[in-house]
């Protein structure tokens, strides 16, 4: 079977598959996974149940979700967009809190003519964005992709379901809101979720219920997530150090920075700078 590591372990991937490899055993990512059913019939098993999935069933997998093929058809084919979950944070800010929990809890979506026809070309341009046509990664237009497929799945599917679904109350969606502002005001000098959960009035505990409720993931991820981005995007213009690239973000000092890097990058800052311009 072929070995998929590489491509796996990579910030944003395409792929047209068979989902053979994900058949032996369970199967997770540390990402948002979108699937679109191309050819056949599967079954598929998705966080301990069964799904039977077909043309008219798009996936949304949320991050760390298990996966396995149970059976399919001979025939069986589809496409699969693999993107970090910092991704969709943008979208959190001016969506619906409600409509981006359902995303996040709800795997299977049964669809028109319409939603699927934008789900394959999200598909495809995807693939072209990312290095599925052997172009390289241009994750500017990654990203606007991810945004622009959330929003037209929210005009064309999450409308019409949300009246089924309710979040906690209106106080939790304006906390998290607030949130979001506060992080974006503060990211460059506060990191931990204490300070932000201090101006709100609430404990970090209640922050990371809200969190966690809203969009699947916790406060601590989302700084993380969007340091990072903001890491990326200053190691990609190459104008400064990586020593006053650490300064800008706030980090203690240069190997503080590069410890977080690591660990969220699975590489130094100067690794990632050297593969960027490869």
């Amino acid at each position: 079977m072929e070995d998929l590591s590489p491509v796996l372990s990579k910030e944003c991937f395409y792929l047209r598959t068979s989902l053979d490899w994900a058949e032996p055993k369970e199967f997770r990512l540390d990402k948002c996974i979108f699937i679109v059913v191309e050819k056949g019939r599967g079954t598929l098993q998705l966080g301990g149940e069964e799904y039977e999935v077909d043309r008219n069933r798009l996936l949304f997998l949320r991050p760390e979700l298990p996966m396995r093929k149970v059976r399919s058809s001979a025939d069986f084919s589809v496409s699969l967009s693999a993107f970090p979950p910092f991704m969709l944070r943008d979208c959190a800010q001016r969506l619906e809190p409600r409509f981006m929990m359902l995303l996040f809890t709800k795997t299977v979506w049964g669809v028109g003519r319409r939603a699927r026809k934008l789900a394959c070309y999200f598909s495809e341009l995807f693939g072209f964005a990312t290095d599925g046509y052997g172009r390289g990664y241009t994750r500017e237009l990654a990203l606007n992709l991810v945004g622009g497929l959330v929003y037209g799945f929210y005009e064309m599917v999450g409308n019409a379901q949300l009246g089924e679904f309710s979040i906690e109350s209106s106080r939790s969606r304006e906390l998290f809101r607030n949130f979001m502002d506060l992080l974006h005001e503060n990211l460059v000098r506060e990191h931990e979720v204490q300070f932000y959960a201090g101006k709100l009035c609430i404990s970090s505990k209640y922050l990371t219920q809200i969190s966690k409720g809203t969009i699947g993931r916790t406060p601590k991820q989302i700084i993380d997530e969007t340091l990072l981005q903001e890491a990326m995007k200053l190691l990609d213009r190459n104008d400064s150090s990586i020593q006053d690239i650490s300064v800008a973000l706030g980090f203690p000092d240069q190997s503080y920075f590069g410890r977080f890097f690591k660990r969220m990058k699975q590489m130094s800052p100067q690794q990632y700078r050297l593969r960027a311009k490869t």
